[in-house]
């Protein structure tokens, strides 16, 4: 059914989201701000996760550039903003420990100890 629903998305004419990617449940979000593939996916899939990262590294830059602090440091704060606002029930995350969580139910997201 993944399989399926992953073909169409990836044949449609608008870019895939990172949302649709969470919800197959082969990507998650990371404690570093980017995408991160949880399982073992098609080059495909992989392609698309790296087209997100690529965007998510120009926007971070911006920002970083435009405040004058590093990529990194708005890359991490933008990974609080994901987990709290986008990693949703059912939703693979990734902590700085490296091991994939999937958010059960309704219960909050585990977040990384820099977030507030």
């Amino acid at each position: 059914m993944i399989a399926f629903v992953l073909a169409g998305m990836l044949a449609a004419a608008q870019p895939v989201t990172a949302a649709q990617l969470r919800a197959t449940g082969l990507a998650g979000e990371q404690s570093d701000g980017y995408l991160g593939v949880v399982a073992s996916a098609s080059p495909e899939f992989r392609s698309q996760v790296n087209s997100i990262n690529i965007r998510r590294r120009a926007a971070y830059t911006r920002i970083a550039e435009t405040r004058r602090v590093p990529v990194t440091d708005v890359a991490a704060t933008m990974a609080c903003e994901l987990f709290a606002t986008s990693v949703l029930p059912g939703h693979y995350y990734r902590l700085p420990d490296g091991v994939w969580r999937r958010r059960i139910g309704n219960a909050p997201v585990q977040r990384p100890n820099y977030c507030f």
